[in-house]
């Protein structure tokens, strides 16, 4: 598609904006929150600081939790700035307003890549600086940007074999996007490599950042109650599941029940909206399910608990010590294994892991992480820990020996930046 055809579609879809923000906001995807839905139209819902602005915009969990070692160092730089995070999910959006609580910082939804939405959310920031993390290419924003002389940095910059192929045949749509920023970093060699073809200027590594982000954190008195609650049952987590995945998870859980009884399995959607659903097809095949969002304790009859609630995965992590990595078994491509593994789990995925091939690789290569084909080997990877407990143990250490030796790549990504930073907010 050319870029111009694009803008002009965007332009005449106006009247399907709202229907479509409506049926999103039905299925838990949009903000319920009256004060805040005017966000997607480029309507600040707070007042905007007397400050330079520092903008970030990452496109969900992930991305987002990945820049806050970033912003923690940038304001420590440059004290008198003030952050802004626009995010397109609500729950990047509710993890942010605990991870920005108390900082120099808000977050407000990423406008609808509109023209005039964009061009209104501008005109009101007016940002010093911003940063895209990953991939998340929005034309109308990064064109606007460029409109309202907002110098731009691409972050941790990532693209996929399928997205590469996307863009090398449209070259045309995506060098006007790239031409758009200053600073381009990649979170490897081979990314770097296809952001040069793609039209960005002078691509650098320095590392993904998502491996240095401190360990997921956890509350001692939850960890202390729900210990107690599981006592010395067999347990895995299973978490980032998406639509489809829970059904093979189950049929794994099932086969592992046959040879130990006691196993528990918990369940830690990437939507948590999703929980009653999960909970539904739980009970379909015969067995009790709990929801956490509705302070359900984990009961000796329990066999799978539900968690539904956002930023609790460092709790469940820290409860396990195997964890199998959702967004795996389907193919929607994996999410970050780092997480447990810095928690020291043992580390189990399906085969569909191109978002994060990068991040696995490092893992494959120190025999740090089980590949699973299907629910059948699921279910006998789990088993097989369970029974060899000194075999989990160095799946458990050699996943956390990686996952610390990476997580120094928030040094190298600040050492880089600090041009930018004289450039744009401390001169």
């Amino acid at each position: 598609m050319k870029l111009h055809l694009y803008r002009f579609l965007m332009f005449i879809l106006k009247p399907f904006v709202r229907p479509v923000l409506f049926l999103r906001r039905r299925k838990g995807l949009e903000t319920k929150d009256a004060k805040r839905k005017g966000e997607r139209f480029g309507f600040a819902s707070v007042k905007r600081p007397n400050k330079k602005i520092v903008w970030f915009n990452a496109a969900s969990v992930g991305e987002s939790n990945s820049i806050i070692p970033v912003i923690d160092e940038i304001l420590k730089k440059a004290p008198d700035c003030f952050v802004l995070v626009t995010t397109t999910t609500v729950t990047a959006a509710e993890n942010m307003a605990k991870k920005l609580s108390g900082k120099n910082a808000v977050h407000q939804f990423l406008p609808v890549d509109r023209r005039a939405y964009v061009d209104r959310f501008f005109e009101y920031w007016k940002p010093s600086v911003g940063f895209f993390v990953d991939s998340d290419f929005w034309p109308n924003l990064i064109l606007s940007a460029k409109d309202h002389n907002v110098p731009l940095v691409l972050l941790n910059g990532r693209v996929s074999n399928k997205s590469f192929a996307k863009w090398k045949e449209n070259l045309q749509f995506i060098k006007p996007l790239a031409s758009a920023f200053e600073f381009t970093f990649g979170k490897s060699d081979d990314d770097c490599k296809k952001l040069s073809v793609m039209g960005f200027k002078n691509p650098v590594c320095v590392g993904n950042l998502k491996y240095g982000v401190p360990p997921l954190s956890f509350d001692k008195t939850e960890f202390k109650n729900l210990s107690d609650q599981i006592g010395k049952r067999h347990m895995f987590v299973v978490s980032s599941t998406h639509p489809g995945e829970e059904e093979l998870c189950l049929s794994a859980f099932m086969i592992v029940k046959k040879r130990f009884p006691d196993v528990l399995m918990v369940i830690a959607p990437r939507h948590p909206a999703r929980g009653e659903e999960i909970k539904s097809l739980v009970e379909t095949n015969g067995l009790k399910a709990v929801l956490r969002s509705c302070g359900a304790k984990i009961t000796k009859d329990l066999d799978v608990y539900i968690a539904d609630t956002m930023g609790e995965l460092g709790l469940f992590y820290n409860l396990s010590e195997v964890a199998f990595v959702g967004g795996s078994l389907v193919k929607w491509g994996g999410h970050n294994p780092m997480e447990p593994a810095r928690l020291h789990n043992a580390v189990l995925s399906g085969k569909y892991v191109h978002n994060f091939q990068e991040t696995y690789d490092l893992l494959k290569a120190e025999k740090a992480v089980v590949i699973v084909e299907d629910d059948k080997d699921f279910a006998s990877k789990i088993k097989g820990f369970f029974e060899n407990p000194d075999v989990q143990k160095d799946y458990m250490s050699r996943a956390f020996y990686v996952a610390e030796r990476e997580a120094d790549v928030l040094s190298r990504v600040m050492d880089k930046l600090d041009p930018v930073l004289k450039l744009h907010l401390l001169g």
